[in-house]
C-alpha cells in the first residue's frame, strides 16, 4: 500500500470519525432537551434576534503528526504545546430562546516546538534539531449554539460545528547540531542556525504549511449577569495542513484549547 494511499485513507477515516462526532453530539443534545424542566430549557421564540461579545483569548496550540511514520531516520521526537493568544468577537442569531446559529473571528498568535534527534542515512552522522513555530491565524467557526437557563443570571451554552482558518503570517526558526565522522575517522560538530517562513516556505523543515485550515470546533460558554462571558473551546482540523517541499509530505493537523473572557453586548 503506497504512502499516499495511507494518508488520504488516514484523512477520510479522521473525517467520519469526526462528522459522527458531531451529528451524535447534536442528536444526544436534541434528544435529552425533553427530559429538563421548562425553568432549564426555554422553547419560545429568541428575545433577542442578535447577540454579540467581544472576547479575549488564551491557550495552547499544537499539531497532531506522524514524522517518525513517515521518516524512519528520526529516532526520537517530542512536539511540545506552546502559547495562543488573541481577541475575537462573537454573533450568535437567535432561533429559538434554546438554540441560535452562530459565527465569530477571531486572531490569534500561536506557537509550538519541536525537537528531534535524527539518524544519517549512512548512520555515520546523528543531528539533534530544535524547530520554534510561530504563526497568526484570522479563524472564523460556523456553529449551533444550545442554551440553557442554569440560574435566574445564569446561562449555559453549547456550540458546535466547522472552523475556516487562514493564516496570514509566520516564521520557523530551527537550531540544527550535527555531529559527523569524517574521512580520517575524526568527529566533527557542525551547527547552522535558520529562519524562514511558515507558510509556502521551501526552507522549512520536512514540510511547509498550508494557509488554509477547516477543522471540528467544540465550545462551551457561561453567561453571568447581562454582560460576562467566560467559556472554553477546542478545535482539531480535519484538513491536511502539511504542504510538501520533497517526495514525502506528512499528515500534520492543528488543534487548539482556548480559554476565553469576554463582555456580552
Amino acid at each position: 500500500m503506497s504512502a499516499v494511499y495511507q494518508q488520504k485513507l488516514s484523512e477520510q477515516t479522521m473525517t467520519r470519525i469526526l462528522n459522527r462526532t458531531i451529528v451524535l453530539t447534536i442528536a444526544l443534545i436534541t434528544s435529552i432537551l425533553p427530559a429538563f424542566s421548562a425553568d432549564f430549557v426555554d422553547y419560545s421564540p429568541a428575545k433577542r434576534m442578535l447577540e454579540v461579545d467581544v472576547h479575549a483569548i488564551a491557550g495552547t496550540s499544537s499539531v497532531i503528526q506522524n514524522y517518525k511514520s513517515k521518516f524512519p531516520q528520526i529516532q526520537n521526537l517530542n512536539v511540545n504545546m506552546g502559547g495562543s493568544f488573541g481577541v475575537g468577537f462573537r454573533a450568535v442569531f437567535g432561533l429559538r430562546e434554546y438554540l441560535g446559529f452562530g459565527t465569530a473571528l477571531d486572531v490569534t498568535l500561536n506557537n509550538y516546538n519541536i525537537d528531534m534527534a535524527v539518524l544519517g542515512t549512512d548512520r555515520a552522522s546523528m543531528s539533534a534539531i530544535f524547530i520554534d513555530n510561530q504563526y497568526y491565524y484570522a479563524n472564523i467557526p460556523v456553529f449551533m449554539s444550545f442554551r440553557f437557563n442554569v440560574a435566574e443570571s445564569v446561562r449555559w451554552s453549547v456550540d458546535a460545528g466547522f472552523y475556516y482558518a487562514y493564516g496570514f503570517a509566520g516564521t520557523q526558526k530551527q537550531r540544527i547540531y550535527r555531529a559527523e565522522i569524517n574521512a580520517m575517522d575524526e568527529l566533527v560538530p557542525q551547527l547552522e542556525n535558520v529562519k524562514t517562513d511558515y507558510f509556502h516556505s521551501r526552507e522549512s523543515f520536512i514540510n511547509g504549511f498550508n494557509r488554509g485550515d477547516i477543522g471540528l470546533h467544540l465550545a462551551t460558554f457561561m453567561n453571568f449577569g447581562p454582560h460576562l462571558v467566560v467559556g472554553v473551546q477546542y478545535q482539531i482540523g480535519i484538513k491536511n495542513a502539511s504542504r510538501a517541499t520533497g517526495i514525502i509530505n506528512p499528515s500534520i493537523h492543528n488543534q487548539y484549547f482556548h480559554g476565553t473572557v469576554g463582555y456580552r453586548f
